[in-house]
Parts: C-alpha cells; structure tokens; sequence
C-alpha cells in the first residue's frame, strides 16, 4: 500500500468529513424528534452542497494545474460527481414530501457526502491503493 493511513486528511477533506458527519447527526436528531425537514436541516444540507462544489472544484483546480491522483481518475471523478449530486438530489426529496422521513434522507445524504469525500481524497493521495 502506498502513503499512511491519515495522509489523505487534508484541511479540505477534514472540513468535509467533519462537517458532513455534524449535519447527518443533526438531522438524525431532529428525524428522531419527529420534525420534517425544516430551515436548520435543509439550511445545513445546503451547506454540505456547497462545500461538495467547492470539494470538486479543488480537485478540477489541482487537475488543471497538471496534478494527477495516485489513484485511477475515473474513479476518483465518479465519487466527486455522485457527491455533487447526493445533497442536491435529498433536497429535492425533503422538498417533495417534507415527512420526518425526509430528515432521515437529509441525513443519508450528508454522512454519506462526507464518506465518499474521504474516499475521494484516498484515491487521490493513493491511500489504500495496491502497489
């Protein structure tokens, strides 16, 4: 394997994943307290959603100047595409039948986004990845 287990914990990709994890913990809350989708939770998914662009920008930014991840592209672009779309895709959900339900989805959406952003970062820096 190549590069250490936590070298792929950049300043991006810890914001991502410690913000994805706070917001799917608050809205599991608030989802278990029984409320729809409300300002707080659609606002804090909205915020994941801009993160996520920025957190693909980075990486676009890094390829244009000529960087290339250890890891294959392809799959490095497929987790940054279905981040894009992850938080936007929930919003639509919870805005479509804002049940309780919805919360939960809001929640799947940003642990998930803050998963696949750490993964993103493995692929890029080759963390994990067979020699």
């Amino acid at each position: 394997m190549t590069g250490s287990t936590t070298s792929y914990l950049d300043p991006p990709t810890l914001t991502m994943l410690l913000g994805g994890l706070a917001v799917a913990f608050v809205c599991l809350v608030s989802g278990l307290n029984g409320r729809a989708p409300g300002r707080l939770t659609a606002g804090l998914t909205w915020l994941v959603q801009a993160g996520v662009v920025a957190y693909a920008a980075w990486y676009l930014v890094r390829q244009l100047r000529g960087e290339t991840p250890v890891g294959p592209g392809w799959e490095l672009w497929a987790y940054l595409v279905t981040i894009l779309l992850l938080p936007a895709l929930a919003l639509v959900w919870s805005r479509e039948e804002p049940t309780r339900w919805s919360t939960f989805v809001l929640a799947v959406a940003a642990f998930t986004a803050a998963v696949m952003a750490a993964r993103s970062a493995q692929i890029w820096y080759g963390v994990g990845m067979l020699p």
